[in-house]
């Protein structure tokens, strides 16, 4: 497979200049690989593992770990290495900043990958203060507003999912009465004020809008409201465990709607959690590609080396977050004439840059847009916990922001 980068670099001409990236090799799988000599390129990741309910950190690593392998078998980024250098935060905002200080000062990253939404905020003031380009595990469109964020996004923003979600709820499934329930956090915010925004354009209203919290030990009373609002289609985004609150409240009052989700839920943890209760009646807004399609046969092999779980979507996670930070790497490294890349080189690079792979789709980041690709397909849980097309990649109804 070919990774490309369109470099857009400021000249008297205004030229735009292309660049072809490394041609990556078929086979094989060693994470150090034997090509590149010079200094090694160290990129962080503040993951999840022992965070109760939601210990993405392993499938994160394993992803991350297999893209950056397979550029370190082929030669690494313009003759350089990548190691990837990873710490547990517990996906508690309140170590999260000591864990990201490790990484920084005692690592020395350049870059960091697959932070949790709500301690990438906790440390955000940090990583913009000693310009560090980061990309979030999620999508959460807060992360990227302030004008010096370090922040970008590989994927669609949470709002803009919801939006593409609820289009096909009602012009696909005939759904009409079309409800949400959400967390007060950067996962819940921005899928309330996407459906909000996209039944707008359609000429509709929510029929509840209801808060629930991740922290609570059921939702009985939010469920009920939904129930009693006679919602055919409820949207939510959240890790499994805490959807769970409403899915499990819903269904002992024999509430039994579809739902709509983002590629956060759709993890191996969702059936096991809920056996066959949602098969055929939950849809994900996502951009990643199905790990067992013929376009994802690097992503298969260099996974399992790493005795990764490919259905697992945090693994896909891992692996386009480092796909995205390689293609920034490769043009900081030439941008810097071959040589190691400072901090603030690899984030400069990151704002202004096209990137066009298998795995990300027509993403341009700017100094002033740092949003992810403008497209999306949604998927279907199906029977037997595995996740199948459901509607074929296609733009986005809106834009975050605009």
């Amino acid at each position: 497979m070919n990774l490309r980068f369109r470099a857009r670099r400021s000249s008297v001409l205004g030229a735009v200049v292309t660049i072809a990236a490394v041609v990556l090799a078929a086979c094989g799988g060693s994470e150090s690989g034997s090509g590149g000599s010079g200094e090694p390129i160290k990129v962080g990741g503040m993951l999840s593992y022992t965070a109760a309910g939601s210990n993405s950190g392993p499938a994160v690593e394993a992803g991350a770990k297999a893209r950056f392998a397979q550029f370190n078998e082929s030669g690494g980024i313009g003759g350089h290495q990548v190691e990837f250098v990873t710490t547990d935060d517990a996906l508690d905002p309140a170590k999260a900043p000591a864990a990201m200080r490790t990484l920084v000062e005692s690592d020395e990253v350049v870059a960091t990958l697959g932070l949790g939404s709500a301690d990438s905020a906790a440390v955000q003031p940090y990583l913009t203060q000693n310009s560090i380009l980061s990309l979030a595990g999620g999508s959460s469109t807060p992360l990227i507003e302030a004008a010096d964020s370090p922040f970008r996004l590989d994927k669609p923003a949470y709002d803009e999912l919801a939006g593409r979600v609820v289009e096909y709820a009602v012009k696909t499934l005939g759904k009409t009465k079309i409800a949400v329930a959400y967390t007060p956090d950067a996962v819940g915010l921005p899928i309330k004020d996407g459906v909000e925004r996209q039944l707008r354009e359609m000429g509709m209203t929510p029929v509840a809008e209801v808060e629930y919290s991740a922290t609570a030990t059921n939702a009985d009373a939010q469920a009920a409201q939904l129930k009693d609002s006679g919602a055919e289609f409820v949207m939510i985004n959240h890790v499994p465990s805490v959807m769970a609150k409403i899915f499990n409240s819903a269904e002992r009052i024999g509430f039994k709607p579809d739902y709509g989700a983002t590629f956060a839920g759709a993890t191996p943890s969702l059936p096991q959690i809920m056996g066959e209760a949602l098969a055929d009646r939950i849809y994900f807004g996502t951009s990643f590609i199905l790990p067992d399609s013929a376009e994802a046969a690097d992503f298969r092999r260099y996974v399992e080396a790493q005795n990764g779980d490919i259905h697992d979507i945090n693994t896909m996670i891992g692996w386009t977050n480092a796909d995205a930070v390689a293609a920034v790497l490769q043009k900081a490294v030439t941008d810097n004439g071959g040589s190691l890349p400072t901090a603030a080189q690899v984030l400069a690079a990151g704002s202004d840059i096209e990137i066009d792979t298998a795995y990300i789709r027509d993403l341009t980041w700017t100094g002033t847009d740092r949003t992810g690709p403008d497209g999306s397909s949604i998927s279907k849980l199906g029977p037997g916990g595995s996740y199948v097309e459901a509607d074929a990649f296609k733009p986005n109804p809106f834009v975050s922001g605009a």
